[in-house]
């Protein structure tokens, strides 16, 4: 009796097992939710480290990360956009400001690039924002779609002395 019941529960503990193995292996490479990720990093390539104050054209430092988890390869690009603290920033429209520069990523599903940058500021200003704004290439559209994603940095920027 007893190694009838040691019996049922090892072949129901073999099926549960072979259940969650053929379940892995069917939706291993589903992405269950796509997403992208954006990020900035500082000049030593770690979030909290960024410049605040800046002279008008001096050169900084700073790390573009962007990653892709929507299951297909993607073409990204992040504009850097600077405006004011009056400007709104918008996770449906794109921010109203002038580019000052852009990165293009290309990545398969499943992979991220950490792009270093090198910038510049053109003019003064207190609370400026630095903001990076990312762009996915739709190919029904044919061209460029705000894909919902940025980041920001506040700068005091004030002429040399």
């Amino acid at each position: 009796m007893i190694d009838e019941d040691l019996k049922t529960v090892l072949v129901g503990l073999l099926l549960v097992t072979a259940g969650f193995t053929v379940f892995k292996a069917f939706f291993a490479d589903r992405t269950v939710e796509p997403f992208s990720e954006l990020g900035v990093l500082g000049p030593n390539m770690k979030i909290g480290d960024y410049p605040r104050e800046l002279v008008v054209g001096g050169e900084f430092d700073l790390y573009l990360y962007v990653g892709n988890h929507m299951g297909s390869t993607q073409l990204y690009r992040v504009y850097v956009k600077l405006g004011s603290r009056d400007l709104n920033v918008s996770d449906t429209e794109a921010y109203a400001a002038p580019v000052l520069t852009s990165y293009d990523a290309a990545l398969a599903d499943r992979h991220n690039a950490t792009i270093p940058m090198s910038l510049s500021v053109p003019g003064s200003g207190v609370n400026l924002r630095l903001v990076f704004e990312m762009h996915r290439y739709d190919e029904e559209l044919g061209g460029w779609e705000y894909h919902n994603r940025w980041n920001q940095l506040w700068l005091n920027v004030t002429e040399t002395g």
